[in-house]
């Protein structure tokens, strides 16, 4: 498709600019014709100041014809063919006498012949101009015109075929992950979805049981429902950010928004015997969204509790780091884990991505936390990153503080 749509905006692009390098130039061929014609509408007015025809020398009117007519009989008296007229003496003939019988003094007679004519005392006067006798550099000025309308059009071509693949790569990357994310959530919902359908068909076949006897299979079917509304939600905020739609900010504290996490988290972390710390600088305050704070904060304490190794070490801080120019918070959460390549860090942020490739549903996870929380950074415009360390991962999260508040001026 984006082959296509490249080869279609090459093709588009390509036509319409040769189109307007031909009105551009056929517009200046038309100018320059059009001044040509009245340089030469002046030079032959410019013999009509001559007293005396007869003494012009044929030399001095290369590539005109005078004439002198009766302006009665319409009777030929006199002519003079300069050098270089191209045209024979009866072509020359028949012009001058279709242009006695003209009603305009000056003007063109087909596509040869230049004419001014006047009436001098008794005699009618008649200059013409052979445009063949110029046709040469004309010819050379149109062939001019088409080479340059042809460089122009293949420059063009080169130039809108190049920017075309630089334009559309967006296009490319964002079309390519819009097939990964559909093709993936459609992995992620097939799961749950064949759970609950195996769970009502064996519970269907007990008909006879109680609800009781079947409260395993319901629990299932409960907890797949539950894993699966979650993963739609993920998917809707993720669907409403890309679609631009975002949520209104107002001035937080994020420090009770991360404490209010932190302590929520706690519990959880002790009974799965991790080990926790954090250190919270406090009225720290930034312009935005409460719930989407505190969910940044909860997906990155859930990824350490389900992902760190061992005890974890798990280590939280918010800080208000001293010496920018622009101050920014930043909340960094750590842990202990498993060794991790440069190339799973640069995925770390992509949507349904997961360290474990065999998607391992032990962890209950679903690959869009940090997607989720990144996105959250950039609706903040903020930013996260992830580094990895001596058997230690270190998720960091900047964003601006609110400077209405004067925190600035600590």
């Amino acid at each position: 498709m984006i082959k296509k749509l490249r080869t279609k905006i090459i093709i588009f692009g390509f036509f319409s600019a040769t189109l307007v390098f031909a009105i551009g130039l056929a517009t200046l061929f038309g100018i320059s014709h059009a001044r040509l014609n009245d340089e030469r509408l002046a030079l032959l007015n410019s013999e009509f100041d001559k007293e005396d025809w007869r003494l012009v020398e044929p030399s001095s009117i290369s590539g005109m014809v005078l004439a002198e007519y009766d302006p009665v009989t319409l009777q030929r008296k006199w002519m003079l063919v300069g050098n270089g007229v191209k045209q024979s003496e009866e072509f020359l003939q028949d012009a001058l006498d279709k242009v006695t019988l003209r009603h305009f003094d000056s003007g063109l007679l087909g596509v040869k012949i230049v004419y001014s004519r006047r009436v001098q005392g008794d005699v009618l006067r008649i200059a013409m101009y052979d445009r063949d006798f110029s046709s040469p550099q004309n010819n050379k000025y149109l062939i001019y015109t088409i080479l340059a309308l042809i460089a122009g059009s293949a420059l063009f071509f080169l130039i809108s075929y190049f920017m075309a693949r630089i334009a559309l790569k967006p296009v490319e990357v964002t079309w390519k992950r819009q097939r990964q994310f559909v093709a993936d959530a459609s992995h992620e919902l097939k799961t749950p979805l064949s759970v609950i359908r195996a769970n009502t068909e064996l519970v269907a076949s007990h008909g006879d049981q109680t609800v009781d006897s079947q409260m395993q299979w319901i629990d299932n079917t409960r907890f797949e429902v539950e894993r699966m509304t979650a993963l739609v939600n993920d998917l809707l905020f993720l669907a409403k950010n890309d679609e631009g739609l975002k949520e209104e900010l107002d001035t937080v504290n994020l420090s009770e928004c991360v404490e209010s996490v932190v302590l929520s988290q706690e519990v959880l972390l002790y009974e799965k015997g991790k080990s926790f710390c954090y250190d919270i600088t406090p009225d720290i305050t930034v312009l935005g969204n409460s719930n989407q704070l505190c969910q940044l904060t909860t997906i990155l304490l859930d990824n350490a509790n389900k992902y760190s190794k061992g005890s974890g070490n798990i280590v939280l801080s918010l800080s208000l780091p001293q010496g920018l120019v622009v101050r920014e918070a930043e909340l960094r959460v750590s842990n202990d884990c498993e060794p991790l390549s440069a190339e799973q860090l640069e995925h770390l942020f992509d949507r349904f991505y997961t360290v474990d490739q065999s998607r391992d549903r032990s962890h209950n996870g679903n690959g869009l936390g940090l997607a989720i929380a990144q996105t959250i950074c950039e609706n903040h415009d903020g930013a996260i990153s992830a580094s990895y360390a001596d058997g230690r991962i270190t998720f960091v999260v900047t964003m601006p503080v609110n400077k209405i508040m004067g925190i600035i001026d600590q």
